[in-house]
């Protein structure tokens, strides 16, 4: 996880104190009609906007990271990044 909080850190300037991450395992992936045998979706949700350099540094170095510590080729990550506005992200009983 360490990785991840990096990356998001370094680059979108988002800290560790608010990363949450899950990892799913055993979950069927099917691209183009075939499953897809190792890889993974990556989704990113935050609050704010990024840029769209900051976009692609984030997959370029998610893209690393996966294929560094589990093996995936770079073809088999896909990574969505959703940017949400703070008055639509509940958290503690508000809104950011």
């Amino acid at each position: 996880m360490a990785l991840f909080a990096d990356v998001m850190y370094e680059v979108a300037g988002k800290s560790e104190n608010w990363l949450m991450v899950r990892f799913t395992e055993e979950e069927d992936i099917f691209f183009h009609g075939q499953p897809l045998e190792e890889g993974g979706i990556v989704e990113i949700k935050l609050v704010g906007k990024l840029q769209r350099g900051q976009k692609e540094e984030i997959s370029k170095r998610i893209c690393d990271v996966l294929n560094k510590v589990l093996g995936y080729g770079k073809d088999s990550i896909y990574i969505v990044i959703q940017e949400i506005e703070g008055q639509n992200w509940g958290y503690n009983g508000s809104t950011f």
